[in-house]
């Protein structure tokens, strides 16, 4: 008896957590996988490699101020998609040298690449981030 009480109150419990639970926007998560960039040669980039070195979020995601957004921003976004860089990088884009993802990337990642973060360099020869192959794109930037 003590089973089918405990047993019918946790089935109770769990249709009224079901059922009074507001649904939420769905938040920023930092890709656990290597992403795959799509266009003409696409490019893979892995977010846990970078996390690993040291390389903040901001270094790469910014707001329409050009103010680096942590990760804690990111994470309260109602809207991930935002983070694409074509949501401000479009053809009226003030910089013309920025509006296309292929420039914005290149100028963003060599740069760094070429600097450094905390004395180490990252690869600049094209295939080190160019697949040889086009692949499917992973959701990404």
């Amino acid at each position: 008896m003590k089973k089918t009480i405990t047993a019918t109150l946790l089935a109770m419990g769990l249709l009224v957590g079901l059922g009074t639970s507001a649904p939420t926007a769905q938040a920023a998560t930092t890709p656990d996988k290597v992403i795959t960039i799509d266009g003409n040669k696409p490019a893979r980039f892995d977010h846990a490699v970078h996390l690993r070195l040291g390389v903040s979020c901001g270094q790469c995601h910014h707001d329409a101020s050009h103010q680096p957004l942590d990760e804690a921003a990111i994470k309260a976004m109602a809207e991930p998609g935002n983070l694409h860089c074509e949501t401000c990088h479009k053809q009226d884009f003030a910089n013309a040298k920025l509006r296309q993802r292929k420039d914005i990337f290149h100028a963003r990642c060599k740069e760094c690449h070429q600097q450094g973060v905390a004395g180490k360099k990252g690869p600049t020869s094209c295939n080190a981030c160019h697949l040889s192959k086009p692949r499917k794109a992973v959701e990404g930037c």
